[in-house]
């Protein structure tokens, strides 16, 4: 069976480690188990000013994964089931896009320059994928407010939304990278990535 990519870009506002779950993290994969999209805006850490210094990625991928499945249920989908495997390969494309200075769906590391291949590093092959970037900013943000504006940024692009909203598409796992725009330091910026697929990966 071929795989099935779709690769679209979101056109943003752009000026100029995670290998496993984080020690220091409020969040954690089990937690994934416990809460729906309802009970998780009910957290009052996701509700907090993010500290610049000490940000939780875990918690900021877990709020952008949430936040999407609030559009899944209000256009009547499946909610998505968290991926750990997808999870990673965005984890790892967003650190990526910051570490090499770019904003593409084509990575600069070897072995990881298209989306299959970072989403058959988690093993996942023969399958529907696909993925969604942002790079976005906001002014002192809450996770739960950088992860609506995420959401919402990619719900205003017809080719991001035909992915959060298509039923083929099953598991999401989502990453996020802060860095500093020193033209803008007062900004929030965080490159994003989304990946979806019909299966759920060997992690």
């Amino acid at each position: 069976m071929i795989n099935k990519t779709i690769l679209i870009f979101l056109l943003s506002f752009q000026f100029s480690y995670f290998h496993g779950q984080n020690k220091n993290s409020r969040w954690n994969n089990e937690d994934y188990t416990i809460h729906n999209y309802k009970s998780f805006q009910k957290l009052e850490i996701i509700h907090q000013e993010i500290n610049k210094n000490n940000i939780d990625n875990n918690l900021l991928n877990a709020a952008i994964f949430y936040a999407t499945n609030i559009q899944r249920s209000k256009y009547k989908r499946n909610v998505f089931i968290h991926s750990k495997s997808l999870e990673k390969a965005a984890q790892d494309h967003s650190e990526d896009m910051v570490k090499f200075n770019f904003y593409s769906h084509t990575g600069k590391v070897k072995g990881k320059k298209t989306m299959s291949n970072r989403l058959n590093n988690v093993g996942i092959v023969n399958a529907y994928m696909a993925e969604n970037i942002f790079d976005f900013f906001l002014t002192n943000p809450t996770y739960w407010t950088m992860a609506i504006g995420l959401v919402d940024g990619w719900m205003k692009s017809k080719g991001h939304k035909a992915n959060i909203l298509n039923k083929d598409l099953i598991y999401l796992g989502c990453g996020s990278k802060y860095y500093l725009n020193k033209q803008f330091p007062d900004y929030f910026y965080v490159k994003s990535t989304q990946n979806f697929s019909s299966k759920s990966g060997s992690l």
